[in-house]
Formats: C-alpha cells, sequence, structure tokens
C-alpha cells in the first residue's frame, strides 16, 4: 500500500507531504508514514517518520522528530505484544533521544494493561541528573503506582514543539500516586516547579497539590512564589455539575514579568498587581467577587506603542459583572482618560456594555509603521464616549476632539475593496517598473475584522488646524494624502456595516503626492480654503 498526500491544510496548521508505505513481505509487515514539514504557530516538525514492523505478534514502533537540518532531534523506539488478553508495551533502551540527548533506560521496563489490570515495571529513564520512574509497588496488576520525578527539565518534552523559544520551562520534584486502579482511582500528586519560566519571563516557583480523595472532587492547593506571589485553594466538582469553589490571592503580580503572557502585547511593565477573588458556582456560570489593584503600575500597549500608568487603579468583580470606579490611564505626559461604568455578565460569556470613557488631550496612539502598517502616528483626543449594547452589538456614542500635535497615518490595504471597487479612476502604471520593490502590499489584517455581528457607532468629530492627517494610497512607492485643517464631522456605522462620513474639511495646508508612471513622482499642493465635503 502507498499512499501521498501533498499538502494537507487546517486552520493554522499546515502539513506539506505526507508519504504512507505499508509492505507485507514473508509474514512480515513493515510500515513507514513521514511528514516532510508541519507547521503551526508553536510547532515546527521537520522530515518526521513513523516506522516499524509487525511480526509474532509483536509490532515495532519507532517515532523520529527532526530539526530544520534533518537531525534527530527526538527518537522513541518501542515493542508492543500481545499476551493473552492483554498487551504489553517496552521502550527500546537503545532508542530514547529526548532534545538532541540519549536517554538512559531501564533494561527491564514494561507497561502491562488489558484484562487483568495495569502493571508497571521499573519504567525509568534518566539523564545527567534528571530522571523519571513508573512503579508499581508491589509489582502486580493494579498495585498502587508511584511516578517520580527528579530534577527533571520540562524543556526536555518542551522543546519538541518549538518554533523560535520555548514556551514552558523549569525544573520539575515531586511525587504522584494512583491507588485503586481496579475500581475508582485515587491519586495524590506533591509537585514542585523550581525556576518556571513562560517564553522569556521567569515566574518563580509554583508547588501544586492535587488529589481526588474527596468523592466527584479534585482538591486543589497551588502556589506561586518569588518572583509572583499567589495562592490558589479549593475544590474542582465533577459532579452533579462540573463546579468551583476557589480562592485566589494575589500578593503580587510584577507587571515586568508578563510580557511573554501577553503574547508581547503588553511591554515594559512596572509596578505590581494584587487582589483576591473568590470564584463559585458552575464551570458554565463562574460567581467571580473581588477586586484587583494596580499598584504604581505602568504598561507600553504594543499595538498604540503608548506607555500608560495606572497609580492606585482598582477593578471590581461583582454580581453584576466587573465593575469600573473612575479607573484612571495617564499618558506619558500626564494627560489622563477615566472609564466608569460595568461590563454586565452573570457568565462570563454574554456581555453587556454600560460605560463611560472620558479623556483629556490624551495620546493615544505613539506608534510608527513598524508596530502596525495599517494605522499609526500620534494622536491627541479630548473625548467623551458612550459605549452601551452587548458584545454582539454595541452602541457606541462619542464627542471627540482631534488635538494639536496630532499626525495620523492610515495606509490603504491594497485588496481594500473602497480602493478597487470606485468607478472613473485614473490609474497610471509603469510598465518598467518591477513588480516589488522590497516594500511589500498591505493586507487587511485581523484589526480591520469586527468580531462583533453589528455596530451602531455615531461620532461627532472635531480637527484642529494643526493636526495633521495622512492618508498614505500606496506604501510601496509612497503615494499619499497630506492634510491639515478645520474639520467638523460626522461618522455613522449601522450594524449593517454601512459607513457615512460627513461634513466639511477645510483645507489650510495638505499635498499629494503622486507616482505618475515615466514622469516619476510629483507633489501636488494643495491650495488654502479647499474643501472637501
Amino acid at each position: 500500500i502507498k499512499g501521498n498526500f501533498p499538502q494537507i491544510v487546517y486552520g493554522d496548521f499546515k502539513i506539506d507531504t505526507t508519504v504512507l508505505n505499508i509492505n507485507n513481505d514473508n509474514n512480515k509487515l513493515d510500515y513507514g508514514l513521514t511528514v516532510k514539514h508541519l507547521q503551526s504557530p508553536v510547532i515546527a516538525l521537520f522530515n518526521t517518520e513513523i516506522s516499524g514492523d509487525a511480526a509474532n505478534n509483536i509490532l515495532g514502533v519507532n517515532i523520529f522528530l527532526r530539526d530544520r537540518q534533518l537531525k534527530n532531534k527526538y527518537v522513541i523506539g518501542g515493542n508492543f505484544q500481545s499476551i493473552n488478553k492483554d498487551f504489553k508495551f517496552n521502550l527500546d533502551p537503545e532508542k530514547l533521544l529526548l532534545d538532541y540527548e540519549k536517554w538512559v533506560v531501564s533494561q527491564d521496563n514494561y507497561i502491562q494493561f488489558g484484562a487483568s489490570g495495569i502493571l508497571v515495571n521499573q519504567f525509568q529513564i534518566s539523564n545527567s541528573g534528571q530522571s523519571l520512574s513508573i512503579n508499581s509497588n508491589p509489582t502486580q496488576p493494579n498495585a498502587p503506582l508511584t511516578v517520580d520525578f527528579k530534577d527533571f527539565q520540562l524543556e526536555t518534552l518542551t522543546k519538541f514543539a518549538e518554533t523560535d523559544t520555548t514556551l514552558i520551562g523549569g525544573r520539575l520534584n515531586g511525587t504522584a500516586n494512583v491507588k485503586d486502579l481496579a475500581s475508582t482511582p485515587k491519586f495524590e500528586a506533591n509537585l514542585t516547579i523550581d525556576q518556571l519560566r513562560y517564553q522569556k519571563d521567569q515566574l518563580g516557583t509554583l508547588r501544586v497539590a492535587v488529589n481526588n480523595n474527596t468523592e466527584n472532587a479534585f482538591e486543589v492547593n497551588v502556589a506561586l512564589s518569588g518572583v509572583h506571589d499567589l495562592r490558589v485553594n479549593g475544590f474542582y466538582y465533577t459532579a452533579p455539575q462540573s463546579a468551583l469553589d476557589l480562592t485566589v490571592n494575589i500578593d503580587k503580580i510584577e507587571m515586568k514579568n508578563i510580557e511573554s503572557l501577553s503574547q508581547g502585547q503588553l511591554k515594559n511593565g512596572t509596578g505590581t498587581l494584587t487582589g483576591a477573588l473568590s470564584v463559585k458556582g458552575a464551570l458554565t456560570a463562574p460567581r467571580i467577587l473581588g477586586d484587583l489593584t494596580f499598584n504604581n503600575a505602568g504598561i507600553n500597549v504594543a499595538y498604540v506603542n503608548s506607555y500608560f500608568r495606572m497609580p492606585n487603579e482598582k477593578i471590581s468583580f461583582t454580581n453584576e459583572g466587573i465593575s469600573f470606579n473612575n479607573f484612571t490611564l495617564i499618558d506619558s505626559l500626564n494627560q489622563k482618560a477615566t472609564i466608569n461604568g460595568k461590563v454586565f455578565t452573570t457568565d462570563y460569556k454574554s456581555y453587556r456594555f454600560g460605560l463611560d470613557i472620558r479623556t483629556d488631550n490624551f495620546r493615544a496612539l505613539n506608534s510608527t509603521s513598524a508596530d502596525n502598517e495599517m494605522i499609526y502616528g500620534t494622536v491627541f483626543l479630548t473625548s467623551n464616549i458612550k459605549v452601551r449594547g452587548d458584545l454582539n452589538q454595541p452602541d457606541v456614542n462619542m464627542t471627540v476632539n482631534v488635538n494639536k500635535g496630532t499626525k495620523f497615518f492610515f495606509a490603504l490595504p491594497a485588496n481594500d475593496p473602497s480602493i478597487i471597487d470606485q468607478e472613473g479612476i485614473v490609474q497610471f502604471i509603469d510598465a518598467d517598473a518591477p513588480p516589488f520593490n522590497g516594500q511589500r502590499a498591505l493586507k487587511v489584517d485581523s484589526v480591520s475584522k469586527s468580531p462583533v455581528k453589528g455596530m451602531n457607532l455615531v461620532a461627532n468629530i472635531t480637527v484642529d488646524p494643526e493636526a495633521e492627517l495622512n492618508v498614505v494610497v500606496d506604501p510601496s512607492n509612497g503615494d499619499a494624502l497630506n492634510v491639515k485643517g478645520d474639520a467638523n464631522l460626522n461618522a455613522i456605522i449601522d450594524p449593517s456595516g454601512k459607513i457615512s462620513l460627513t461634513g466639511r474639511y477645510e483645507i489650510i495646508d495638505g499635498s499629494y503626492n503622486l507616482s505618475v508612471g515615466p514622469l516619476g513622482k510629483k507633489e501636488f499642493r494643495l491650495v488654502k480654503g479647499s474643501t472637501i465635503v
């Protein structure tokens, strides 16, 4: 049997060239499955192979995970054997490679499972002081199992999935015990991870104690100490429904150590986050009560590249949802934005808004095209914004003054229908121009695709004469419109997505830079007093 699948794409997962070969010869079956390349946001595997043979009730299995240079990074070999009504698996002592390093495997290791129960014997691997062992004690089916970790580096396993930076790291020690395997298994685990790390951020020491000694429940005691200090204690109930009864005490979360956790969206943090929360009720609709407080905190929001301070700001969780009472953001020029109101929710799935936001010459944007190639620049706003409605259809009513000092850029995407679906446009083409000059065309990114089903937005916008607005028509060659002037505009977006912009923009100064084929780039000055209506 031979099979070949050139490419398989599912969401963010891409599998390139999968080949299957199965041969049956002389009472022996040989098989092999290879994948040339598997790619996802967090996994990059190359020339992955699963191969082996089957004969005399023994199935040999070999798994090879390779790097970009096709060097073996992980190798696992073993055998499955059928014994009466049981199955037996053992690792091949000569075929265990983890993160390029050969591990020592106990010669007499095996895991047996089936009609007679579960039996694990000397299933132990070790390397340079690290070890993982699993044993039945005593050595008989369904005897209690003991799992021991000693200085086990999490990177040993997590590096197989890395693309650039290992997701999780740390040194694991501890024991887990499982008993009553033949009836209702009970387990107790006491584990410690020292130097816990998520990507580049150090998190501290994590201690976890979990057991299911209470019927239909897991008792959880988790403590993170060192860099961050927090504790989670309580129960997770599995019956009659999935439910929580947890207490979360946050003594300190260091804002400077959350960049990786935020996927790089929050940078250069200062100060701390503290708080206490009670989490109770059904997993599908938890009741969360308590407060979170930012203490002399500050953070750079990567999308807008603006640094915001939160001197002593509180977010409250109530029976109605999430509450803001004069929650204040201060920009790097000491101008403020305040948030009042609530985000109403009883299940943390459906949300209804009752928020009022005010800004006073607040620097909302301070970015370059490297931060966001579509929307960037420096923007100062004085505004009064009311957000109502729900997550499916927010209602936003806003009065906005675009203030002096603003220099805003909007780059039109190459595939934006607002550009290409207009009649009467004359397009100049330089037939001798190369198809690509080093500047990539913009694509409409996820920011321009609203996650909501519809929106009602009404905005009254006043533009200061000293505010500069730029529309980058073609980022690849620098075609752009630049204007300054007086404006009073009214913008409306209805739930269907229809956008209307009315009003008058009287130009004080401006220009349009245009590439005109072989004539090169020309600048057209806009006459003072001209209007855009």
